[in-house]
C-alpha cells in the first residue's frame, strides 16, 4: 500500500484497506494486519487508523471484534447497492440531514417539555419493536419504525407546523432509511441514540433531549457524509 498524505487521511486510507483487501484476496474472517503494522505502511496514527477501521465496519469492509483486531468481512451484495446509493445521492444526503439536524433536536426539545404518560408508552413499544426488527435483520421494519420512531416525537410537541414539516422530511427520508439498514453497522449505531433521546423526553429534560437529538443528527451526517460539525454549530 502507498504510503498517504495527511489531507483526507481518512478517506485515502479507507480507500487504500479496500484496495489491500482486494489485491491480498483475503476471505471472509480472514484477519488484517495489526494496528501498528497498518498505520505504519498508511503513514497515519493508530487513532486515524481505528477512525478509519470503524468507517469502513459501517461500510461492509471489515468486522471489527474486541481484544481480537479486524476482519475481513464477507461480500454481501446489499452492501455494495447501498455503497452506490450513498455515493450518487451525497449531495441530497447532506440536505436532508442538514434540515434535520435543525428540526429533529427542536422537536425532541418540545416533546420533553409537553409529553404525556401515554406518549412514553407509546414511544418505548415504538423503539422495541424497532430494535426486535434490528435484531431479526428486517430491513423493511427497520426503516419503518425508525420513522416511527422520529414521527411520534414530533406529534407530541403539538406543533403543527412542525408535524407537517416532518411529513415533507418524511418523504425525502424513505429512500435513505431503506438504504442505510442495509448497512447492519448503521442499524446498530440507532439503538444507543435512541434509547437516551428517548429516556431524556422520559424524564422531562428538554435540554438533554435536544442534546441527544443534536448528536444523534451530527452522527449520522459523518457516517453517511463523511461531515463532522464542529461542536458549537
Amino acid at each position: 500500500m502507498d504510503m498517504v498524505t495527511k489531507q483526507s487521511a481518512v478517506q485515502i486510507a479507507s480507500n487504500e484497506i479496500v484496495r489491500f483487501l482486494k489485491e491480498e484476496k483475503l476471505k471472509p474472517g480472514d484477519k488484517l494486519p495489526p494496528e501498528v503494522e497498518m498505520s505504519r505502511r498508511l503513514g497515519i496514527s493508530r487513532a486515524t487508523l481505528r477512525e478509519v477501521y470503524h468507517q469502513l465496519q459501517a461500510s461492509g469492509y471489515i468486522d471489527l471484534i474486541n481484544g481480537r483486531g479486524a476482519f475481513a468481512a464477507g461480500p454481501k451484495k446489499e452492501f455494495d447497492d447501498a455503497l452506490y446509493w450513498f455515493r450518487t445521492n451525497e449531495a441530497k444526503l447532506k440536505d436532508y440531514l442538514e434540515v434535520r439536524l435543525s428540526i429533529d433536536p427542536l422537536a425532541a426539545r418540545l416533546a420533553a417539555q409537553r409529553k404525556t404518560e401515554d406518549d412514553i408508552v407509546l414511544l418505548r413499544n415504538i423503539e422495541q419493536t424497532f430494535e426486535e426488527a434490528i435484531s431479526r435483520k428486517d430491513n423493511v421494519g427497520m426503516a419503518d419504525k425508525d420513522a416511527e420512531f422520529h414521527a411520534r416525537i414530533v406529534q407530541m410537541t403539538g406543533n403543527e407546523l412542525l408535524i407537517a414539516l416532518e411529513k415533507i422530511i418524511n418523504h425525502y427520508f424513505e429512500k435513505l432509511r431503506q438504504t442505510s439498514f442495509l448497512l447492519e453497522q448503521h442499524a446498530n449505531n440507532a439503538i444507543k441514540p435512541h434509547r437516551a433521546i428517548m429516556e431524556a423526553i422520559a424524564r422531562g429534560d428538554y435540554m438533554a433531549a435536544e442534546r441527544e437529538s443534536s448528536a444523534h443528527m451530527r452522527q449520522s451526517l459523518h457516517d453517511l457524509c463523511g461531515v463532522s460539525l464542529p461542536p458549537e454549530l
